[in-house]
């Protein structure tokens, strides 16, 4: 039996390509290192940030059955991890970005959910963060 293309997960590993024009790229602060320390960085993040935020947090909430109901069509599993993880971000990135680290983690919390793991979410962010170091530079 052939395989279903999954088109929302074709278009969210896109969407950077789209969008990289409106969103501001990383500090060159990031390249001190050199390149690889900047993409070993980018895929150490994703990974911390994944096994955190969608492996732990919205996996204990999804264990709750308050928060396995949807609103919006997204649980509130999602959403308040998503929330969590736009909230953690303010430190390093100014609150304009807020709304976008929410939609962002939204889309990750989405396919947490859609694929019951971690791989997916964890594939798209290091994609998202090699998409935010290298586009801007290269095209």
């Amino acid at each position: 039996m052939a395989a279903r293309t999954d088109y929302r997960l074709l278009f969210a590993g896109i969407a950077p390509l789209l969008l990289w024009p409106w969103i501001p790229p990383w500090s060159d602060a990031i390249l001190a290192h050199g390149l690889l320390s900047a993409i070993i960085f980018c895929v150490s993040v994703a990974v911390l940030e994944e096994v955190l935020f969608r492996g732990f947090l919205q996996g204990w909430l999804l264990r709750k059955i308050f928060f396995k109901c949807a609103s919006l069509g997204l649980s509130r599993a999602n959403w308040l991890t998503s929330f969590v993880f736009a909230a953690a971000h303010v430190w390093q990135h100014p609150l304009m970005l807020v709304p976008e680290y929410l939609a962002i983690s939204l889309v990750l919390g989405y396919f947490r959910e859609r694929y019951n793991g971690i791989l997916v979410p964890v594939a798209l962010h290091v994609w998202y963060n090699l998409a935010l170091l290298l586009l801007p530079r290269t095209l």
